[in-house]
């Protein structure tokens, strides 16, 4: 683990060194050797699917990000893009598993906040709760689930109001050596003054990374009624943000969205919902 932190600190104070334009999506280019800093500013909640885990609420939601010629440092994910051409695009980046948040509030997927791409993980119906009878376990009588560190690539495809992602991930920091793959398209387009922004997507998460965050055995209890293997599975997920200026460097901002949790996930005893829902409303400013 100390040997990770100390190849992320070295990778941080190379990809420092860069200078030029960096245009990570076609709507997100920033000046280079440049900070591109705001803030969300309202009321929302993202809900938390943990038997006795909190609901995060969402108030003060700050946008942080520095981009260099190729190198960038976006609302915690630290990488470097190796093309960047009018249709394709291609990156490798470092970032923490965003599964742990679940698990605890400091987490910087609880708290950073990409204001001109927000999406946010929810709308939709809701979804019903677990079943009455499957057993229960709360998350604050379990072992600790440690933070992860994960190395990814990610390849774009550019259209005209659009674009497709696909990206993988591997845990590099040794927690749970499990892995995912996200295929994602977003759309964008104004209508009036509005600017809207649409994101589909589906997670596919591996046995491993699934069942060290959300198994339970005997590193949690003894009792063996709770006992729980986690297995691979697709989480499909949408979200859909309306913003809409009111001055130079300030706007109304709206979100919404919803993810649906797989079997593979939901049927373990530490799990209560079987999807996360996040709105949020309010204003965003840029400095």
């Amino acid at each position: 683990m100390y040997f990770t932190l100390c190849r992320l600190i070295i990778l941080l104070s190379w990809f420092v060194t860069s200078t030029a334009l960096a245009c990570l999506t076609q709507d997100r280019c920033v000046e280079q050797s440049s900070w591109q800093l705001g803030v969300a500013i309202g009321i929302g909640v993202k809900t938390n699917p943990l038997v006795d885990g909190d609901n995060i609420p969402l108030v003060i939601l700050p946008d942080i990000a520095w981009y260099a010629k190729q190198a960038y440092f976006d609302n915690g994910e630290l990488g470097y893009q190796w093309i960047y051409k009018p249709k394709i695009a291609f990156e490798t980046f470092l970032q923490l598993d965003s599964e742990r948040a679940f698990f605890s509030f400091l987490h910087p997927t609880n708290i950073l906040f990409p204001i001109e791409n927000s999406a946010i993980n929810s709308p939709a119906p809701p979804a019903q709760d677990m079943p009455m009878n499957q057993p229960s376990l709360s998350i604050d009588k379990i072992a600790s689930r440690k933070w992860g560190i994960n190395g990814g690539i990610r390849g774009h495809y550019f259209l005209s109001k659009g674009e497709w992602q696909l990206t993988f991930q591997q845990d590099i920091s040794n927690v749970h050596k499990g892995q995912q793959v996200r295929l994602e398209y977003s759309h964008n387009w104004l209508w009036h003054k509005f600017h809207l922004a649409l994101r589909v997507g589906t997670d596919w998460k591996s046995a491993r990374l699934i069942d060290y965050y959300y198994g339970v055995s005997e590193r949690d209890t003894h009792v063996t009624e709770f006992y729980f293997e986690g297995q691979s599975g697709w989480q499909t997920y949408m979200s859909v943000t309306v913003q809409k200026p009111i001055t130079e460097t300030w706007s109304w901002l709206a979100n919404l969205g919803y993810r649906k949790l797989p079997n593979s996930l939901t049927n373990s005893p530490i799990v209560e919902q079987n999807h996360i829902s996040n709105i949020f409303l309010g204003v965003a400013y840029r400095f």
